[in-house]
């Protein structure tokens, strides 16, 4: 899918007419029009603004196949929210950096192996 597309599809799902979603960026409604239909791209701080405005992530509206992706992306979020130990985890570890989020990750793989 495009990125047109795919901003058409994530639009219809918040409920918005293009006009309300052109509103809420600060844009004019024949832009939107453009991205959804002339394969027409925005600017990444327009994006970054359109994507807030339909509640997803910028890869969800870049992604090759839109519906697989907002699937995983809600399934993971769900998983998150409705268990307190994940949710507890993923605090502890959403502000440190990649190369400590590999460490714990390779640590956890280490202890796994070493239980069975």
């Amino acid at each position: 899918m495009t990125f047109g597309e795919n901003l058409k599809k994530a639009r219809k799902n918040k409920g918005f007419t293009q006009k309300d979603l052109a509103e809420i960026v600060g844009i004019k409604r024949s832009t939107i029009a453009g991205y959804e239909s002339k394969n027409q791209e925005p600017a990444y701080d327009v994006l970054k603004k359109i994507a807030k405005a339909l509640d997803c992530s910028i890869d969800t509206l870049l992604a090759v196949d839109y519906n697989s992706y907002q699937v995983s992306e809600n399934n993971i979020t769900k998983e998150i929210l409705n268990n307190d130990q994940l949710k507890l985890l993923f605090n502890e570890i959403r502000g440190m950096s990649n190369d400590n989020i590999e460490f714990y990750r390779n640590l956890i793989k280490f202890i796994e192996s070493e239980k069975g």
